[in-house]
């Protein structure tokens, strides 16, 4: 007999385990599976069971059963190694009865007397019935006189007689019908205390596949029998560890599982997969792209969250989570995210989450200023960037004098100990990881319990350690605070997929920032938070506002000098930047007086200095413009 890899498709979910090879009655032979690996997508699961079976030469019929009747009998997939072949697989549903069956045949005797019993008294109501309507015919006919004459005594005496007898008979017959009604739901009440005293009724149904083989000699071999499961998947989770800015940055990958599935995950092994399984997977399509004016307008406004647009709708789906972010990869606040009847409002990062209603097809995103967007629920994971709604403001008032000391996430050790308890790294078990063109796969060499709570449970999958450039980064036109910035390449290596990521300083908790791809291009880079150990000043020096009697202009002279203080024990590579004003009108005039090295990007007017601080330095810098305007125009500086 031939080797051959057994592989035929079916799903399956399973909540029980099973006697190892038992015979039934007819000659089947039942097998025992046990959970062994665990396939977890972003949305869903492929659980794995193993079963050993002992074939007898000939043909044998294997029952897999306790499975449950959720399961589409169409998708199963069963796999072997052994010298045997499957013949066929059928399936059917069984039904077992777990209490209450010794007590079957009183149960049904008592509901026949019930039936009965309720029988009778729907006839005594039909009675009731007849007699409210002769009542009726009697109280319509009591007009006994004749024309011309009056009353007729005589007939009048003779129909009072017949309408006393009826209505006494009437009244009679009510209150027999109700006394015997009463008796009869008297003797219900006491068949249903009787059938409710009796153990319950419980009855479980399963569904059980058949496969039949044929082995040419007593042998023994191995079954896989995998399913999919929809209430499960897992949430990206990254650590990221900086000890100091002269040491490489300690990247942490974990994968947060959860499932719901009825069963519980004990001592399996994990695969990882980026990919969320669908049946109905399509490539985006391009859409024209226009150069000229309005049109490019509109392309840039249409071709936003482009890959998400083309793909469809995913039953599978049923929570998701994401962030929003404008045009410039900032995160918007306060966005509304609905679906359904369910709606939340982004956090301060921008990041939203909640639950899917079943048959709800689409999500619906929309921030003050910007357009309105509806996509399809295709992902678990949906970052979504909203464009403009091309709205003037008329102004916006910039604060300009703030307080240079204020409490800072990245705070010193010795301050934040009590607020923050130690976090000691994570030792990592090896991890194998796989490549395909859709997905990327990290088979875990480690076994993990994981139970059907819906909780989320780390799974710890990758550490890197990574060489990074740091850069610290200040507007204090906006914000006085440094942020520092961790800046890397070659990141599309690293197999990394958007998701939350928790900065660690020093052993310090920082907060919690994003890991997003979607804006990244050579470099990557990841924000550390600020850093309370750099300090710069804004200062305006001079503001001069004058009416030149040559020109017959206004003229308006601003000056700021930058004072950047370097507090560590390592050099520093620090930007700042600030803007100069910018004018469509023609008659406006803007002169740049001093720069001290800065770049100016014209379109914009950023001004942009790039430095280098040694330990304990103070560098200042000088940035000095000049505004002409004619007298008749408005010009708004501060």
């Amino acid at each position: 007999m031939q080797h051959a890899p057994l592989a035929l498709c079916f799903a399956l979910i399973s909540s029980l385990s099973w006697a190892s090879n038992n015979k039934t009655d007819n000659g089947d032979l039942t097998v025992e599976t046990t959970i062994d690996h665990v396939v977890v997508y972003q949305q869903g699961a492929q659980v794995e069971r193993i079963a050993e079976v002992d074939l007898a030469s000939g043909l044998s019929t294997v029952v897999f059963e306790g499975l449950n009747t959720a399961i589409d009998p169409a998708q199963i997939r069963l796999t072997g190694n052994g010298p045997f072949q499957v013949l066929s697989i059928t399936h059917r549903y069984h039904t077992d009865t777990l209490s209450g069956a010794s007590t079957a045949a009183r149960r049904n005797k008592f509901q026949v007397e019930r039936n009965e019993l309720q029988k009778r008294i729907n006839e005594l109501n039909t009675q009731n019935i007849i007699f409210d309507r002769e009542e009726q015919l009697l109280l319509n006919n009591q007009g006994f006189t004749v024309k011309d004459s009056g009353v007729d005594l005589e007939r009048l005496i003779r129909a009072s007689e017949f309408f006393r007898e009826r209505f006494e008979a009437i009244q009679t017959g009510r209150l027999n019908l109700g006394k015997e009604i009463a008796q009869l739901q008297e003797a219900m009440y006491a068949i249903d205390r009787e059938t409710n005293a009796l153990p319950p009724l419980r009855t479980e149904t399963s569904l059980e596949v058949i496969v039949n083989v044929e082995a040419a000699r007593a042998t023994e071999g191995k079954l896989l029998l995998s399913y999919w499961m929809n209430n499960a998947g897992w949430n990206p989770s990254y650590n990221a560890r900086v000890s100091d800015i002269t040491e490489p940055l300690k990247l942490e990958y974990q994968a947060m599982v959860y499932q719901n599935t009825g069963e519980s995950w004990e001592n399996v092994g994990l695969s990882i997969a980026t990919g969320t399984p669908s049946k109905n997977r399509s490539k985006p399509q391009l859409q024209p792209w226009s150069l000229d004016g309005g049109a490019a307008q509109q392309q840039g406004q249409s071709t936003a969250n482009a890959w998400l647009k083309a793909k469809p709708y995913n039953p599978n789906v049923n929570q998701i989570r994401g962030q929003l972010y404008d045009a410039n990869g900032q995160p918007l606040i306060g966005a509304q995210v609905t679906v359904g009847n369910n709606r939340v409002v982004t956090d301060i990062n921008g990041f939203y989450s909640l639950s899917v209603p079943a048959g709800v097809s689409t999500v619906q995103y929309q921030s003050i200023g910007h357009r309105v967007e509806t996509l399809n629920v295709s992902d678990p994971v949906m970052n979504v960037s909203l464009t403009s709604a091309d709205v003037m403001l008329d102004a916006v008032v910039m604060a300009e004098d703030m307080a240079d000391e204020r409490e800072a996430l990245f705070s010193p050790r010795a301050k934040r100990r009590s607020e923050f308890s130690n976090n000691e790294a994570m030792d990592f078990a090896p991890v194998a990881v796989e490549h395909n063109p859709t997905q990327t796969r990290f088979d875990v060499s480690a076994r993990y319990d994981i139970p059907a709570d819906g909780k989320p449970h780390a799974v710890r999958v990758l550490e890197h350690q990574l060489p990074v450039d740091y850069l610290y980064q200040c507007t204090p036109k906006l914000d006085p605070q440094v942020y520092l910035t961790a800046l890397f390449t070659d990141w599309e290596e690293l197999d990394l997929i958007n998701g939350r990521m928790h900065i660690y300083f020093e052993d310090d908790y920082v907060g919690e920032s994003q890991l997003r791809l979607d804006f990244a291009e050579d470099t990557l880079a990841i924000s550390l938070g600020p850093d309370p150990s750099i300090q710069v000043r804004r200062k305006r020096t001079m503001r001069e506002d004058r009416s030149s009697l040559i020109s017959g202009k206004r003229e308006f002279l601003r000056e700021y000098v930058f004072t950047t203080t370097n507090r560590k024990d390592a050099p520093i590579h620090i930007q700042i930047d600030d803007q100069l004003p910018i004018a469509n009108n023609e008659d406006i005039e803007i002169n740049r007086l001093k720069l001290d090295g800065a770049e100016v990007d014209k379109a914009t007017g950023r001004v942009l200095w790039d430095l280098e601080v040694k330990p304990g330095e103070e560098v200042k810098r000088t940035f000095r413009y000049e505004v002409k305007s004619p007298k008749d125009l408005y010009v708004r500086l501060n």
